[in-house]
């Protein structure tokens, strides 16, 4: 490979990437998602598990940049997680990127981050945090950008072989594991110019039927976090 840095290429001489999440019933939100990850300009590939079949219309109409999943079984199952997990199976091939559908990536964002990745872990056996602009730092592992190689390691430690994410968790949470998981493990770099606005209601953002769905089961995913917090155990680590 040749010099992330290389200027002759807008990618930097950098693979393509696949960016995942989950999205249900947010029309609004998800379109100014892919929009901002096409006019990065990076050769990226969308992959979203569509939780509904409005959802799966818009993701069709990005041919050639976004793939969508649709299970009626997984969709029965509460939250995002079950989605997640679904998509990252299905669809990702590649390093990848997770993400939400209220986010909004910054014009060289992907650049950035695919940048890190190859300087830090050439290999692709490593992780970038991005830089979440509205908020704190202490949450810059929400949204990892994870080299192939590190997803494949990571996912053989599981037994069976996956998921992704902690499958307990309903819908809150699972990230925040995963990010404590990454700590860890210590493989990781934040990349303060990799810039996201992660637009969540308790940060400037609106409420909407994803957050009112997930706020229904939110007691059940504190109870599971606390409860693997005291008995010191991490998805990943501690696969209990």
């Amino acid at each position: 490979m040749s010099n992330p840095s290389d200027s002759n290429n807008p990618a930097g001489s950098l693979p393509p990437l696949d960016v995942f999440c989950a999205s249900y019933k947010r029309p609004d939100k998800l379109p100014k998602m892919i929009e901002s990850v096409i006019a990065t300009g990076y050769p990226a590939r969308i992959c979203v598990s569509a939780g509904d079949l409005q959802t799966l219309e818009t993701c069709a109409r990005y041919p050639g940049v976004v793939d969508a999943v649709f299970s009626t079984d997984v969709n029965r199952k509460t939250g995002c997680t079950a989605p997640l997990n679904l998509v990252h199976r299905e669809l990702v091939r590649r390093d990848a990127l997770f993400c939400t559908d209220d986010l909004i990536f910054e014009p060289d964002c992907l650049h950035n981050a695919m940048r890190a990745l190859y300087t830090h872990f050439p290999d692709t056996d490593g992780v970038i945090g991005l830089y979440d602009a509205n908020i704190p730092d202490d949450y810059a592992l929400a949204f990892p950008l994870m080299g192939r190689r590190f997803q494949e390691r990571f996912i053989r430690t599981l037994e069976p072989a996956g998921p992704l994410f902690f499958p307990g968790y309903f819908h809150m949470f699972n990230d925040s594991e995963l990010g404590e998981t990454l700590k860890h493990l210590g493989n990781w770099r934040h990349e303060p110019t990799a810039r996201i606005h992660h637009y969540h209601p308790d940060f400037g953002g609106t409420m909407d039927k994803t957050h009112s769905h997930a706020l229904t089961f939110r007691d059940h995913d504190e109870r599971l976090w606390y409860s693997r917090r005291t008995r010191g155990v991490l998805w990943g680590i501690d696969a209990a």
